[in-house]
């Protein structure tokens, strides 16, 4: 193999990963919330099969494509330099190509903070330590003793994909000129909402809560997502150990159902669900007992239009049960970067993103409405909450592209969104208003709702915000909480 070959093909080679990072890493920053690394990581480390359809679609167009077109581009104009007999030196051009990629090299690991991911990396897998953290402030179950109620409540917990009271209007709390969600307004200001202000509100978002999966964990085990799986006799396991809401439900005999128009081994969701006692009906079930066509697909699986049907039908069948029921529901619509357009959706609004919104509040309003009008309501509880605030991308955040206010301003005021419907009597005018909390004090929380109670007001790193116990943002904010939790230590592998 001659030197001029081996010029000419690691100069192609290099052109080519330099173009294809020309295209890549601005589709990678305005599709991905590149920026929260350690969500990137623990959902790269993850199952993430059963992805966006629309996924392979973006990234031929949005670089594969590109790429191919300007290094064609790139040939025909060697090819006609040649028929024209002008020269050209292959050095030159070599460490022409090898700076290019260079540079663009050096743009993508400090656009995405690559070195990161080492650090990330070695805390995962570095040798468990003793946390003085959660000794102090982890509280065992042993500890807690949970008092159950003689009447158990039936339990609807409703996660909304990326739901913020940021998509109120600024007068209610949100950040909007218009209010995107009139309805979670109604029923957030009708009902109980915790908030950290005297307005419509929600919780803290941080590391280790603030994806899918980690936000439904975070909320149902009061602990953060940190590498929660190990393997026992050769099959992965999800906290294995922790005790969480549902494995007290579980203890008091609900029959337990969680409901997704999606795969539900995204994110390996389901080994959290299923190792504590949910069954999990998502598209795939939802297929192979006829009630969404086989070769029916579109963005996650099936839109949320689809998942209240479905929802509805679940619910009166459980609730012609003896026993009490848990129901949880995950929706998609609103997924981070442009939601999707289902037949509902109006054109009303001046982004895509917002009428996706305001689409979905109409869809969880309606489906609000049709529960309160069920006999079996009066002994139940209904939640809803953002599994995580919404994901933005830097180069891509319609939030504070398009509020009203300052950007640091809006930045300050993220959170995801929680309403809770019909708790037990007692609890109906416990204060609500400037509470500072995070997914850890879901749990407790929900279980208070349901007339449970607690000899210390809390479990695992969460607070029954019923109580008038501090939570953990409250008493160390939010940067040391997420500095403390996304530790290896051996107090939380032991839930594993």
């Amino acid at each position: 193999m001659n030197k001029k070959f081996l010029y000419i093909f690691f100069s192609d080679l290099f052109f080519i990963s330099a173009t294809s990072l020309v295209f890549a890493v601005p589709w990678g920053l305005k599709n991905y919330p590149l920026h929260l690394t350690w969500n990137v990581f623990f959902v790269l480390a993850s199952d993430t099969s059963g992805h966006d359809s629309g996924t392979a679609r973006s990234i031929i167009f949005g670089f594969v494509i590109p790429t191919i077109a300007v290094y064609l581009l790139y040939c025909i104009v060697r090819y006609l330099l040649y028929k024209k007999s002008i020269k050209i030196n292959i050095k030159k051009i070599f460490f022409a190509n090898l700076i290019y990629f260079s540079v663009f090299l050096l743009v993508l690991i400090c656009s995405t903070r690559l070195w990161s991911y080492f650090f990330i990396y070695k805390e995962v897998t570095s040798e468990p330590k003793s946390s003085a953290f959660y000794k102090e402030n982890f509280l065992n179950y042993d500890d807690s003793v949970i008092i159950v109620p003689e009447n158990k409540r039936n339990l609807i917990m409703i996660f909304l994909e990326s739901m913020e009271p940021c998509y109120s209007d600024v007068e209610h709390g949100g950040v909007f000129k218009e209010n995107l969600i009139p309805n979670l307004t109604k029923y957030g200001m009708n009902n109980i909402n915790f908030s950290d202000s005297d307005l419509l509100g929600g919780g803290f978002n941080f590391a280790g809560t603030s994806w899918t999966v980690a936000g439904i964990l975070s909320k149902m085990a009061a602990v953060p997502y940190f590498n929660p799986f190990k393997e026992y006799n050769g099959k992965l396991t999800c906290l294995k150990n922790a005790y969480t809401l549902n494995d007290y439900l579980a203890d008091q005999d609900y029959v337990q159902f969680f409901s997704m128009g999606s795969e539900k081994q995204f994110e390996n969701r389901d080994l959290f669900l299923e190792d504590h006692h949910v069954e999990i009906h998502d598209i795939k079930w939802y297929k192979e007992n006829k009630m969404i066509p086989e070769d029916y697909q579109v963005f996650w699986g099936f839109e949320d239009s689809k998942l209240y049907s479905m929802a509805k039908i679940e619910l009166e069948n459980l609730s012609n049960q003896s026993k009490p029921f848990f129901f949880g529901m995950l929706t998609v619509d609103t997924h981070f970067p442009y939601g999707y357009v289902c037949d509902e959706c109006k054109n009303e609004l001046d982004s895509q993103m917002k009428n996706v919104v305001r689409c979905a509040d109409n869809q969880v309003g309606k489906f609000l409405d049709w529960i309160q009008n069920q006999d079996w309501f009066s002994n139940t509880t209904v939640v809803i909450l953002g599994d995580h605030a919404y994901l933005d991308a830097p180069l891509n955040n319609f939030i504070t592209e398009q509020g009203i206010l300052p950007k640091k301003v809006i930045n300050s005021k993220r959170r995801f969104i929680n309403i809770i419907i019909n708790p037990v009597e007692e609890l109906k005018e416990i204060k609500q208003k400037n509470r500072c909390y995070s997914s850890f004090d879901i749990m407790p929380t929900v279980l208070e709702a349901l007339g449970n109670k607690f000899s210390k007001n809390g479990i695992g790193l969460g607070r029954s915000l019923f109580s008038d116990s501090e939570t953990l943002v409250e008493k160390y904010g939010v940067e040391k909480l997420e500095k403390e939790t996304m530790k290896n230590v051996i107090e939380y592998n032991k839930l594993k």
